[in-house]
């Protein structure tokens, strides 16, 4: 993802919470903008990338105003983020840090200043939760997520926590091989899913910290520590149970497009087939598995990427067994032509304990 693109949603995130910081734009500033020193995070983001940012905030005169506070905080902000994107963990956790320590500089707040404290001190504790579990420090995860819950409930937030800060509880308790407790919220979380919803199209600046969830992929998550845990026939009625609300959505869906769309249509369409036919290969049913792998495959087409790789792998791995070698090599050559036009890639802080399944 370019770097304009990966800047713009934090700065909308953080813009939209500082509303009253934009109400003075019209103050004059002598110091030099932000926006003159982004980071040389594009094409491809990379490690210290963000340093012309850093160098910019090491610089950078007190804030003398309202708009220089909000755009300083917001840089820090940035700062963070982007260490975290490639994976300079340490300097992450410092920037996070440091706008946690910024944001607490009420001077400027004129109006709701505990508010935006808070708002932005819960999406700090994200970051760090979200830094702590790809370190796979679990306990500390937990305690900043645990500071969120309270921030969370300070706001008076109806229908219980996000469903992001649910699955990433879970997937702390599972690193802290409390599995048992995990599985509970799972259920929970299970019962809250309605997978033929529409998408959110707008969303306020709090739900910019933890995005929207998309039921589809944390349904997959949840089936795949089923599979994990060896729980084979729940993970795949939950797969199963999720493609016909899925088909069955896309097949009463409008003609006219309605704003953000069906969850239904989000991700990738063969996923929770793809799913299940690995399920299927761990229990040795080849026969159940095959037509499943050949349907993601055609589905899919040329342009997918990691995980057409991955069903051509299994594929091919089927086919060896039937004693299909000229195919099973041809699939194989495909998998790899298609990792090798892989690049960079988001990191997943649930991947080590609620991935999906591989």
């Amino acid at each position: 993802m370019k770097k304009r693109i990966l800047y713009s949603l934090i700065l909308l995130s953080a813009f939209g919470i500082f509303s009253h910081a934009q109400a003075a734009g019209n103050v004059k500033s002598n110091q030099k903008s932000l926006l003159d020193d982004t980071p040389d995070c594009e094409p491809v983001p990379v490690s210290k990338c963000w340093k012309r940012l850093a160098d910019y905030l090491e610089k950078a005169k007190p804030p003398a105003n309202e708009r220089e506070f909000g755009e300083q905080l917001v840089a820090y902000v940035t700062l963070a983020k982007l260490a975290y994107w490639v994976r300079d963990f340490s300097d992450a956790k410092k920037f996070n840090l440091l706008a946690l320590k910024f944001s607490k500089q009420t001077k400027f707040a004129v109006r709701d200043a505990d508010m935006s404290a808070s708002l932005f001190g819960a999406m700090i504790n994200i970051n760090l939760a979200n830094l702590a579990l790809s370190k796979h420090e679990y306990a500390e995860a937990l305690g900043y997520l645990d500071q969120y819950s309270s921030i969370w409930e300070k706001l008076s937030k109806p229908d219980g926590e996000p469903e992001e800060l649910v699955l990433m509880h879970g997937a702390a308790l599972i690193g802290l091989q409390r599995n048992s407790e995990a599985e509970v919220l799972f259920e929970q979380l299970l019962k809250k899913f309605n997978f033929s919803g529409q998408a959110p199209w707008e969303a306020s600046p709090l739900m910019l910290v933890l995005e929207p969830v998309n039921p589809y992929e944390a349904g997959r998550r949840i089936a795949a520590h089923f599979t994990r845990e060896g729980k084979y026939e729940k993970a795949l009625a939950l797969l199963q149970t999720m493609e016909q609300s899925r088909t069955e959505t896309i097949a009463q869906m409008p003609e006219e497009p309605v704003p953000g769309g069906y969850w239904a249509t989000h991700g990738e369409p063969t996923a929770l087939l793809d799913d299940q036919a690995a399920i299927y290969l761990k229990l040795g049913r080849d026969t159940e598995a095959e037509p499943l792998l050949r349907a993601s495959i055609f589905t899919q087409g040329k342009k997918a990427g990691k995980r057409l790789s991955l069903v051509l792998t299994r594929l091919a791995e089927l086919t060896r067994r039937k004693g299909q070698i000229a195919e099973a090599d041809a699939l194989m050559l495909r998998a790899k032509a298609v990792l090798r036009q892989e690049h960079w890639e988001k990191i997943d802080p649930l991947a080590t304990t609620l991935g999906y399944i591989d």
